[in-house]
């Protein structure tokens, strides 16, 4: 382990994600952050790009205790959060491809009911997004106007609480989206 740590503090990543993570396709047998950083490689990030991409991924995994699984990839126990570089409109596909193209969104692009309710850190379905489609109660890891898109099974709402754990809102049944959603009074999303 204190392999690993050294490392992670060499390349910048947080000890948690690294060390928590398994060996497996995205950590070398040794358990090394070497993967993560060999993608922002391939993707010719500059120093800036990858310190601030690194940056928003922690406070991410602060937030939602999650696990890293690619450069800016965290897995959730079932859920997805995609980082998108700061200053970029989208997640780049960094754990499939070379990160030079947007990473898929379940919720755009496909079949319409695709089971999946996602949420957006900027306004028109743009920035960082959460998604998810088993049935789960999730913090929200952001504050200020962003947007959701629920394309659930027919018939299925999603519920915003606040701090207290009140309903503050329910969504209209699928297909349904706001492009302008002030997420700060939202402290959970129940997508079923």
């Amino acid at each position: 382990m204190v392999t690993v740590a050294a490392a992670s503090a060499l390349l910048g990543f947080g000890t948690t994600a690294v060390a928590a993570a398994p060996a497996d396709a995205t950590t070398s047998s040794s358990g090394s952050a070497a993967p993560f950083a060999e993608q922002a490689r391939a993707a010719h990030l500059t120093a800036a790009q990858t310190s601030a991409l690194k940056s928003e991924v922690k406070r991410y995994l602060m937030k939602t205790g999650g696990k890293q699984v690619a450069l800016n990839k965290i897995e959730v126990d079932g859920a997805t959060l995609l980082v998108a570089i700061p200053g970029e409109d989208r997640p780049r596909d960094f754990a499939a491809g070379k990160g030079t193209r947007a990473a898929a969104d379940p919720c755009l692009t496909g079949a319409v009911y695709s089971g999946y309710f996602c949420v957006y850190s900027q306004e028109v379905y743009q920035g960082s997004y959460y998604y998810w489609y088993s049935c789960a109660k999730r913090s929200m890891p952001w504050a200020g106007y962003g947007s959701w898109i629920n394309d659930q099974t027919p018939g299925t709402r999603a519920t915003f609480y606040n701090s207290s754990g009140g309903v503050a809102y329910t969504t209209p049944a699928p297909y349904s989206s706001d492009d302008s959603y002030y997420w700060t009074p939202i402290w959970h999303v129940r997508n079923c």
